[in-house]
């Protein structure tokens, strides 16, 4: 065979390979690892666990996508449709909430020591409505002084969630625990935390010495999944709402029954721990509703004034109800650009404002619109009032060698025109395995009442009379139960005993007559109605001081106190006709307020003449105590210059007559009945007794100086009129 014919069969090879090598060369430039799987299902949950499957083989005319061409094809001139972005994960299909240990009444959260304790809590989950227990996050803090083996066990409806192990060194640590969509037992979710731990195998040792803390942070929550397509009821979405709350009034001027209605809304919902914010205006909803990127629900959206003015705004449409609108309130749960909101309405008479903070807000479970009428508050008894009807938590607790039985008790909740006089306490304490009985010390508001020894087969009864003063909007009780320990002695292990606090505990009142000393004193005169006095610019821009007067009216007033309206305007002074709270620059009427702020400059001051605030550079707002002929409210006047008041989210009006208030709360607060460190001054005004003040010293000096000149002259006069006599 010649050169010539060998080169004519090969190139003939070459050529007849040349289609079989064309598509292989396209798929050669993929990697030569396996093939990656499949993406998983548009339907499957992002989070789901993924399991291989075993699958025939795929067809041989199916090819995968060539991510690149190795010569493009000719073709027509068809627009390439863009590429989708390659291992997108959707976004979770509807909303997060979240309640709270903080939400729930535990702001100080849980707290366990000495190597044992357990705690039973119940959180109101709601039922229905499309909505799913998630998950469990738990944010705890552990310390420890010395190296023992501890752990953390979570029930959830008496089934083990999780167990961790503690090292001793976390703080803010955060675990998630997911709950599979458990269903909660009659509108409650059961969470028990045990605790354990041990240092030795040995038993016998002072648990004491290991120095250990465990705390249940009061962020710990409860995530529940809304779907985007359920219908929330009223009462759910009143409930699940976030933290932060945006109260949003018609951008048209607001009517008085308008604000009255959202400060009556806004109480309810700072009473409850979340954050009121005021808006005008529908136009910025869409952003105010809008979640965070994980689909959490961050910012809760209640809508103030009638249906009509909301139509356009909202994604949902409101059933239909009959009735007559001019004399019923309306509710309605819908949605903004997504997310749950909520509709209050009311048009003559605030009455479904006074539901929405009412207890029974419950009955609107599953109603996404109801409407409401006018209600009276059942009468209360006026001269006791048990924990139960104060609806004050039950505390309990197992009693190792010392334990703390803790409970606030919200003086607003007192029938009108009544004061607490005797804490009549009942405990029940189990005496510990050989009889021994242990000791109850009684403490309110941290000042020791009264202690005695506890009973071993019947209640315990404590009598305590409450000093003048001494409870102000609240009183926090805590019974302290000890007893000797057998721990460490080899004999037992370490037990605890039960004590409970019963909720037959209760306070005896009494007539609060006279005129209120402290702003603590204001609460039982205004229960039984409260006028608001307010600028009336306030109906044009409600962000300029409804913040502070709903952050008041919850201070000073329960959530079911009915709420009037009345604008004053600019220059004109406020002429109360019931108890009230004004904001205006000019005192009531008829009133002799405590600081005057026609003698000049104000400041405080101390008995030495030394400034400890002065006013003339002070933003805030100055609030104290004035009585406006036979009727005592409160006056806020704003120090700013074009009227707005600070909005603190802290803000606590207790005792003293006279507070000044900043964005971070109370600056100062005396009363100028009793305070002798501290009294307010007028620099500008110079009068005889300001002067002698100053030189009060000096005076005394001068005086005495004068009083003794004086007297060595008399003495001198006799001495010569004598010596005169004696020389005749």
């Amino acid at each position: 065979m010649t050169l010539s014919m060998r080169t004519l069969i090969v190139s003939g090879c070459a050529l007849a390979l040349v289609p079989v090598m064309l598509p292989l060369a396209g798929l050669s430039q993929t990697s030569i690892l396996p093939n990656p799987p499949p993406p998983p299902p548009a339907s499957q949950h992002p989070h789901a666990p993924q399991f291989a499957a075993i699958k025939p083989s795929s067809p041989h005319n199916v090819r995968a996508p060539r991510p690149v061409a190795a010569v493009p094809a000719v073709t027509s001139p068809v627009p390439t449709p863009a590429l989708a972005p390659a291992a997108a994960t959707p976004p979770p299909r509807g909303f997060i909430a979240d309640v709270s240990l903080a939400d729930i009444g535990f702001v100080n959260g849980l707290r366990f020591s000495n190597l044992g304790g357990r705690s039973d809590i119940f959180v109101p989950v709601p039922e229905g409505d499309g909505l799913a227990v998630r998950d469990l996050v738990l944010v705890i803090d552990d310390v420890s002084a010395h190296d023992a083996r501890r752990n953390l066990e979570v029930q959830v409806n008496d089934r083990t969630a999780i167990a961790v192990a503690l090292d001793g060194n976390s703080r803010g640590r955060t675990i998630s625990v997911p709950l599979h969509n458990i269903a909660p037992k009659d509108g409650y979710l059961k969470l028990s935390f045990l605790y354990s731990g041990a240092a030795t195998l040995d038993r016998c040792i002072d648990v004491r010495s290991i120095g250990d803390t465990l705390t249940i942070d009061p962020e710990t929550a409860v995530n529940i999944a809304i779907d985007q397509a359920g219908s929330l009821g009223v009462a759910t979405t009143a409930a699940l709402m976030p933290r932060d709350v945006a109260i949003v009034l018609p951008g048209r001027r607001a009517v008085t029954n308008e604000i009255a209605t959202a400060i009556t809304v806004a109480r309810s919902l700072i009473s409850s721990g979340r954050h009121v914010s005021f808006y005008r205006g529908y136009g910025a909803l869409a952003e105010l509703a809008k979640g965070d990127t994980d689909g959490r629900w961050t910012r809760g959206v209640v809508l103030v004034g009638p249906l009509a003015d909301a139509i356009g705004v909202i994604d949902s449409p409101v059933a239909k109800l009959a009735g007559d609108f001019r004399s019923f309130g309306t509710l309605a749960a819908v949605r903004v650009g997504g997310s749950p909101a909520l509709v209050v309405s009311d048009i003559d008479v605030v009455s479904a404002g006074h539901l929405f903070a009412s207890p029974l807000l419950a009955v609107t479970r599953g109603v996404p619109s109801a409407t409401v009428g006018d209600s009276v508050a059942p009468e209360q008894p006026t001269d006791r009032m048990t924990f139960d009807q104060l609806a004050v938590a039950p505390a309990h607790a197992d009693v190792y060698g010392r334990a703390d039985l803790i409970a606030v008790v919200d003086t607003r909740r007192l029938p009108s025109g009544t004061r607490p006089t005797r804490l009549l306490l009942d405990l029940m304490v189990a005496p510990d395995g050989a009889g021994e009985r242990a000791v109850v010390s009684v403490f309110v508001n941290e000042r020791l009442l009264g202690s005695t020894v506890a009973a071993t087969s019947e209640t315990t009864h404590l009598d305590l009379t409450l000093p003048e003063g001494l409870v102000g909007t609240s009183a926090n009780v805590r019974a302290i139960i000890q007893r000797d320990s057998p721990q460490g002695d080899c004999r037992v292990e370490p037990q605890g005993y039960p004590a409970q606090l019963l909720g037959s505990s209760s306070l005896v009142l009494t007539s609060t007559d006279g005129t209120a000393h402290d702003f603590a004193d204001l609460s039982p005169r205004f229960a039984h109605g409260l006028e608001l006095l307010l600028p009336a610019s306030a109906a044009d821009q409600p962000n300029l001081v409804l913040g502070l007067i709903a952050e008041v009216a919850n201070q000073l007033s329960p959530d079911v106190t009915p709420l009037r309206v009345n604008l004053i305007a600019a220059g004109n002074a406020p002429e109360p006709a019931e108890p009230f709270i004004a904001v205006s620059d000019i005192s009531p009427a008829g009133a002799t307020p405590r600081v005057r702020f026609d003698r000049g400059r104000v400041a405080v001051t101390d008995r030495a003449g030394h400034t400890l605030l002065d006013l003339g550079g002070f933003n805030g707002a100055v609030a104290q105590i004035v009585t406006a002929g036979d009727h005592p409210g409160l006056w806020i006047k704003p120090m700013s210059t074009d009227g707005s008041a600070p909005a603190p989210v802290d803000l606590h009006l207790d005792h003293g007559d006279v507070a000044f208030v900043d964005a971070e709360g109370v600056a100062l607060a005396m009363s100028t009945e009793r305070d002798t460190v501290v009294k307010i001054s007028y620099p500008d005004e110079v009068s005889w007794l300001t002067v002698a003040e100053r030189f009060r010293s000096w005076i005394i000096g001068g005086l005495w100086l004068l009083a003794t000149a004086a007297l060595l002259l008399t003495l001198q006069r006799l001495f010569r009129r004598r010596s005169a006599r004696t020389s005749d």
